[in-house]
């Protein structure tokens, strides 16, 4: 494999890996809350979307940087794994049966999601760039 694959599969993997720690971290601050706060089931369903959401956009960031290259197919590849791992695992462990409803509904929203932010950051000036100019 080349260098630029290695680099590119190395930024998809940090970016997914990230996403998935930042999930996690928050799934914990979630269920600590959950414990006190008591939330509805529709407050908990509302929670859990802006979680993925939040979680693809900062795992996007951290794959594409400021400048960089592919972002919105980069933003679109962390965004699909991202949703087909977290379904999965979902029914995995017990969350239900599958839907093809449901299951399109997170990768189009993670998609686009990932997606613009890849695009976003791909498209902005480059901190050395930014810093030449000043």
């Amino acid at each position: 494999m080349s260098r630029n694959r290695r680099s590119v599969a190395a930024s998809l993997a940090l970016g997914f890996l990230f996403s998935a720690f930042v999930t996690l971290a928050a799934m914990l601050l979630i269920a600590a809350a959950l414990v006190y706060l008591r939330f509805d089931d529709r407050t908990l369903m509302i929670l859990n979307q802006i979680l993925k959401l939040l979680a693809v956009v900062l795992g996007v960031c951290v794959a594409v940087p400021r400048g960089g290259d592919r972002g919105l197919i980069t933003g679109v590849v962390i965004a699909l794994a991202y949703s087909a791992a977290g379904y999965g695992l979902y029914l995995l462990l017990g969350g239900g049966s599958f839907a093809v409803g449901n299951m399109l509904g997170e990768m189009l929203t993670g998609s686009a999601a990932g997606a613009v932010t890849g695009a976003v950051r791909a498209n902005l000036p480059s901190r050395r760039a930014h810093r030449s100019k000043a």
